[in-house]
């Protein structure tokens, strides 16, 4: 009898897992993080430094301004998104999450 009631309930839980999708749920975007930081001899104005959270496919623009002294030289990144590596103003695109950004500055 104990066979035939276990049995039957994993019938039961198959059954009623067999409507629940796999995945996400409808309307849920996915959130991924990018850690934007600059080398010494300037900062990142936009959006700041640290580490931030935007919905997938995001286009986050990045400003980096240097110091006296020195001159922007390239964003250094794991991320291939990145519109012109070689500008202090451009933008990158969230296509996958954990990303690093960095503005690097040359004397």
């Amino acid at each position: 009898m104990k066979r035939a009631c276990v049995f039957l309930i994993i019938v039961a839980l198959a059954v009623g897992m067999a409507g629940c999708e796999v995945g996400l749920q409808p309307g849920f975007i996915a959130q991924y993080t990018v850690r934007i930081s600059s080398a010494i001899g300037g900062t990142v104005t936009t959006p700041g430094e640290g580490l931030f959270r935007y919905p997938a496919g995001t286009v986050v623009n990045l400003v980096a301004e240097e110091d006296r002294g020195y001159e922007f030289g390239s964003w250094v990144s794991n991320a291939h998104t990145i519109a012109d590596v070689h500008s202090a103003t451009t933008t990158i695109i969230l296509d996958k999450n954990y990303y690093f950004v960095i503005a690097d500055f040359d004397d």
